[in-house]
């Protein structure tokens, strides 16, 4: 394992710091690492958020670049100063945690004020910025207020007030909506993002949930295992999967286990294990005669029940792929309704049904077509 380089006694930071994570490693014990030689390369001001289930090392590789974890090995840079063994307090760096970790005696200006403090800044000065963070964050007025005299959503912004108020070139946040209800995670992910815009600062962002990490990130790095296995946008995770469990991951869709039919044309199929006709799918680098899967998202099959309202539903074009199917599940879910769909072959696949003004339900039982444009049929690798 590579040796562990000292950082400086203590940095300065200004917003937008770049960050460097180079093949860091975290070993508890002799069993698997939890972080396993990973490397990201995070712009200034840009916002990254790992996104991975628990226990696939997001929070662990988090915790290193903060400085309350040591790696085995590996290096973590700041606009190309090494910061490992750099304690955190030295390494200019704004922690967001999802318990808020606010002082109960202190007040939320107090709070807030910690840091700059803790710097060597005068009291009254403190006091100030702390009182420009919390208005920076909407709670001007509430300064005098214990935490346990404020919501949870309010408390979440005291937290993140004290993490912007010396005014850092990084900002690390550890699933910090995981203890709100679903209105106050919106109003929050709505701040985060004003915050983030108004003031350059760089963003490194941890979360299970899918729908924040898709809503707040420039680059999404999916982790599991302690590997990062892909990072791109949003729209390169959702449309471009690299894998099945990409796929799996961020958002729905159906899985169709087959292998490849390549065409002298250029033309990708899958020819499904189960048999009957096979399914263009967009051009793959995947070698004919090889097993794959056919990913399609629910939102892309369109169902109707009578077979020429498909060419409507595809810019007047005859759709390549047209099943008939019985509906064995419809759920209604407000705005959509989800269902399961069986073809005549046996598969199965989902679809979401738009509700809405002179478009008829479908119930379970009935009779309908389905397709789906070639272009957004994705061939994926069985590995």
């Amino acid at each position: 394992m590579s040796r562990l380089r000292r950082a400086p006694e203590t940095l300065v930071r200004r917003a937008g710091a770049k960050v460097s994570i180079r093949r860091i490693t975290k070993y508890y014990g002799v069993a698997q690492p939890a972080v396993d030689d990973v490397s990201l390369e995070i712009g200034s001001g840009e916002f990254v958020t790992l996104l991975g289930a628990s226990g696939s090392g997001k929070t662990t590789t988090l915790m290193i670049v903060a400085g309350f974890t040591a790696p085995t090995s590996g290096d973590v840079l700041l606009d190309g100063q090494s910061i490992i063994g750099l304690p955190p307090e030295k390494r200019g760096i704004g922690v967001v945690f999802q318990n808020y970790a606010l002082f109960p005696h202190m007040t939320a200006v107090k709070n807030a004020a910690f840091p700059l403090r803790m710097r060597g800044i005068g009291r009254g000065e403190a006091l100030l910025s702390a009182e420009a963070a919390l208005r920076r964050v909407g709670l001007e007025g509430l300064g005098n207020r214990l935490p346990a005299q404020l919501s949870g959503g309010q408390q979440q912004r005291v937290a993140l007030a004290r993490a912007l108020v010396f005014e850092p070139g990084l900002l690390l946040m550890d699933e910090p909506l995981g203890a709100l209800d679903r209105a106050l995670r919106e109003q929050m992910k709505t701040e985060i993002r004003r915050l983030h815009k108004d003031l350059g600062v760089t963003v490194v962002y941890v979360t299970h949930d899918q729908e924040e990490a898709l809503t707040l990130s420039d680059r999404i790095a999916l982790m599991n295992r302690g590997k990062i296995i892909q990072v791109g946008s949003p729209s390169d995770l959702y449309e471009r999967p690299a894998n099945a469990f990409v796929a799996g991951f961020i958002g729905e869709g159906s899985l169709i286990e087959g292998k490849v039919v390549r065409e002298s044309t250029g033309v990708s199929r899958l020819a499904p294990t189960t048999g009957g006709p096979p399914f263009e799918a967009r051009g793959s680098h995947l070698p004919d005669g090889s097993p794959a899967f056919l990913f399609i998202r629910p939102e892309k099959v369109v169902v109707t029940r009578d077979v020429k309202d498909l060419t409507d539903t595809h810019d007047g074009k005859d759709p390549t792929d047209t099943h008939a199917a019985e509906v064995l599940d419809a759920l209604y879910v407000g705005d959509i309704t989800r269902l399961t769909l069986r073809l005549n072959d046996g598969l199965t696949v989902s679809s979401k049904h738009v509700n809405r003004a002179g478009v008829p339900s479908i119930s379970p039982g009935a009779n309908v077509h389905v397709s789906f444009s070639p272009d957004d049929a994705i061939l994926l690798p069985i590995s």
